[in-house]
């Protein structure tokens, strides 16, 4: 039995939604481009927009049904949301914010404080600091900590680390991972990251054109790639917890002969998805590789799956 289920029809002016899907716990992503329907599909689930037709179920109760005539509000749906422009109650301080919906909870809802949610995010000294003195990047981890500790049974995430820098936005997402699986939290995800989708193991929604209800591995994800801003990930020694953006990259056939500053790194063309004027080399290494290149390059350097290639960044495109 899954944890969400739901079929239904909406639509906001001249624009349609039609999704139908299901999920279970863990991580899900929700990918597409933008102006698709991925927020509008979280808001129909949050209760923000009300569906014209269908139904939504979260741990087997209804909480949306036309035939049913049921209409729960949101604060009644427990469900936790951090939208893209989360806004925190300035009249309260961070603490307090975090506190705001668990102190409305029963003792037997209350799997994870807002003590812990402190910790987990690294706010810890922050607590007693009110939303206008914080950065963009804090109060998104003050958003993040107080939608934990609602303790809802869906955890709704539009793009909810896109104003953390890369190394932070990384250590975000281990600790969703980790209370994702304590709790046994249902999450809907919605990214543009390419990247960050590759970790997942559960399928992804796409959402394209208004339609939300195909599921696809991640693997089969790179099918509907186009001119896609990625970014790759750094693990050895030297660059640990750096990223770099992979339009940086220098791409060779052969070792280079140099020894600037900069990361190295070699692998096996695993696969080539090419468009009209770019295409994305996913390379086989020590871990995955996604690199973009534009098709000039590529045909001059004769490139193919399997070829064994070079790569090197130098070290100020590293972030």
């Amino acid at each position: 039995m899954s944890i969400l289920d739901f079929k239904f029809t909406s639509k906001i002016g001249n624009f349609s939604l039609n999704a139908s899907s299901e999920f279970n716990e863990g991580i899900n992503f929700i990918w597409g481009r933008s102006g698709n329907g991925k927020t509008t599909l979280l808001n129909n689930l949050a209760g923000f927009l009300k569906p014209i037709q269908g139904e939504i179920t979260l741990s087997d109760k209804l909480i949306f049904s036309t035939n049913e005539n049921i209409n729960l509000s949101p604060e009644n749906r427990n469900i936790s949301y951090v939208q893209q422009d989360e806004v925190l109650f300035n009249n309260m301080n961070v603490l307090r914010n975090i506190e705001f919906g668990f102190n409305l909870l029963n003792d037997i809802q209350k799997k994870i404080t807002p003590s812990e949610c402190l910790e987990i995010f690294d706010i810890k000294e922050l607590q007693k600091v009110f939303p206008d003195e914080l950065s963009g990047g804090q109060k998104q981890k003050v958003s993040l900590a107080r939608a934990i500790a609602r303790n809802g049974d869906l955890l709704l995430l539009d793009e909810p680390i896109n104003s953390l820098d890369f190394v932070t936005s990384k250590k975000i997402f281990q600790s969703l991972e980790k209370i994702t699986k304590e709790l046994g939290l249902c999450v809907l995800y919605i990214t543009h990251s390419i990247d960050e989708i590759f970790k997942s193991k559960n399928e992804i929604l796409f959402v394209d054109k208004g339609i939300a209800d195909k599921k696809i591995l991640r693997n089969k994800l790179l099918d509907y790639w186009e001119d896609e801003l990625l970014v790759n990930t750094i693990e050895k020694i030297e660059y640990n917890d750096k990223y770099f953006l992979s339009d940086s990259i220098l791409i060779s056939k052969k070792p280079f002969d140099h020894s600037d500053m900069g990361f190295y790194f070699s692998g096996q063309i695993k696969n080539i998805y090419s468009k009209l004027n770019h295409s994305l080399l996913e390379i086989k290494s020590d871990k995955d590789y996604f690199v973009t290149l534009d098709n000039e390059i590529l045909n001059k350097l004769i490139l193919n799956n399997n070829d064994k290639v070079y790569g090197f960044i130098y070290k100020n495109h590293i972030l």
